[in-house]
């Protein structure tokens, strides 16, 4: 439900840039043939741009936190955002993990032994990572609680990372993991 809105813009986007590319009028022919090359490479010349496009095809950019589903602020990191990447010392990455395709909570730190124990129960991965300047640089808070959809995006976020918080956020939404 909350992806229809992106969905429908997706959608409106992509069809007004095909009927233009197109278009065989002579506006659009010029438009293709005239403007198009000498404007694509200065405006590709623009890291900011570069980066902007990069963030927008990727939808690196699109969150969900509007969505009541999601709630919790860690860090700069809030629910309905996608979790933020990060390369770790190892050489590895704190995505992999999202491979499970499964509900999976983070700790960027050190996890409290009741979170442990709650996880344990609720059948829910607990991923800790231990502490790097990097995750900093993300924004993820340390020792702070993310609670990760199976799709990559964190559905609750908590700092000091409270069992009974997670235990709430989970019975509220009735997720059963």
């Amino acid at each position: 439900m909350e992806r229809i809105a992106f969905a429908r813009r997706l959608v409106a986007s992509t069809d007004r840039a095909f009927t233009t590319v197109t278009s065989s009028g002579p506006l659009a022919r010029f438009t293709r043939l005239e403007i198009v090359p000498a404007v694509l490479p200065l405006l590709f010349s623009s890291r900011a741009l570069r980066r902007f496009l990069f963030r927008t095809v990727s939808q690196i950019n699109i969150n969900y936190r509007h969505c009541e589903f999601n709630s919790g602020v860690a860090g700069k990191v809030s629910g309905g955002d996608r979790l933020p990447w990060v390369r770790l010392g190892d050489g590895s990455d704190n995505f992999a993990p999202l491979s499970s395709l499964d509900w999976q909570a983070h700790v960027y730190g050190q996890a409290e032994p009741g979170l442990r124990g709650l996880c344990a129960e609720r059948n829910l991965a607990l991923h800790q990572f231990s502490w790097e300047t990097s995750m900093d640089r993300a924004g993820l808070a340390r020792d702070a609680l993310y609670l990760i959809r199976p799709d990559g995006y964190v559905a609750f976020a908590a700092g000091g990372a409270i069992p009974e918080t997670l235990s709430a956020f989970l019975d509220a939404r009735a997720i059963k993991l």
